[in-house]
C-alpha cells in the first residue's frame, strides 16, 4: 500500500470512529472499544455485601512455613476489593493478628463467632489446604504451590451462616509459581510473596467482573 493509500485508509477509519461515537454515545462507544480489545467477560461468582468484612486465613494445621505469603495474599485481596469497589471495609490484618494472639479460646471459636468478635458482618473464610515452596522435595529448584478453600459466612445469628458457595466444602483455589533454580538469585521469601500475590488476585477475582487477557 502506497503512503497516499495508507493515509486515506487511516482517514476513513477516523471518520467511521467519529460517526460511531456520535451515534452510539460515549458509554456505548466505550463498551464497543472494550469489545474490540477481546477477552471473555468473567462474571463474579458472588456479590460481596458492603458491611465490615473479615478476611480470615485459617492455617491451624501449620502448613504455611512462610507467614508472609498469607500477609501478601490478604493485602492483595484487600487492595483489589477497594480498587474494584467490592468492599472497602476490610478489617486490618494487624487487628486480626492481635486477636489471634490474645484470644484464649481462639481455637474453639466458630468462623461466625470470630467474625462477630472482630466486628464483621461477613467473613471471607480461607482455609489453607496445601503450601510448599518446592513440589519436588530435594530437587534444587523452587516451584511454589498454594491451595485453599474459600467460603463466605455471615455473622447474622438469624439465618444460615454460609452464604457462598453452595458446596459446604467451599470453593477451591490453587496457584503455583514457575520452576526456578535454587541458586541464590531467588529467596524463599520472594517465592512466598509471589504465591501470596497470585493467590490473593485469584481469590479476589471470584467477587468482581473482569475480562480474560487475550
Amino acid at each position: 500500500m502506497s503512503p497516499l493509500e495508507n493515509y486515506r485508509s487511516l482517514t476513513l477509519i477516523g471518520l467511521m470512529t467519529a460517526a460511531l461515537s456520535t451515534q452510539l454515545g460515549c458509554q456505548s462507544f466505550a463498551g464497543l472499544i472494550v469489545a474490540f480489545k477481546g477477552g471473555n467477560l468473567i462474571e463474579a461468582e458472588y456479590e460481596m455485601p458492603e458491611g465490615p468484612l473479615l478476611i480470615l486465613f485459617d492455617d491451624r494445621g501449620g502448613r504455611v512455613d512462610q507467614p508472609k505469603a498469607i500477609r501478601e495474599a490478604h493485602r492483595k485481596i484487600s487492595d483489589l476489593f477497594a480498587e474494584k469497589d467490592v468492599n472497602t471495609k476490610v478489617i486490618d490484618f494487624p487487628q486480626i493478628q492481635r486477636f489471634m494472639q490474645h484470644e484464649e479460646d481462639y481455637d474453639k471459636l466458630t468462623i461466625r463467632e470470630i467474625g462477630e468478635k472482630l466486628g464483621a458482618e461477613n467473613v471471607l473464610y480461607i482455609a489453607v489446604e496445601k503450601f510448599t515452596l518446592n513440589q519436588e522435595p530435594g530437587a534444587p529448584i523452587f516451584q511454589g504451590l498454594f491451595e485453599v478453600r474459600c467460603k463466605v459466612v455471615s455473622t447474622d445469628r438469624e439465618r444460615d451462616v454460609r452464604e457462598w458457595p453452595s458446596s459446604p466444602a467451599g470453593r477451591r483455589v490453587t496457584v503455583q509459581t514457575d520452576p526456578t533454580t535454587n541458586d541464590g538469585d531467588i529467596s524463599p521469601g520472594q517465592v512466598a510473596d509471589e504465591l501470596g500475590n497470585k493467590l490473593g488476585e485469584k481469590v479476589a477475582k471470584l467477587f468482581y467482573d473482569y475480562r480474560e487477557q487475550g
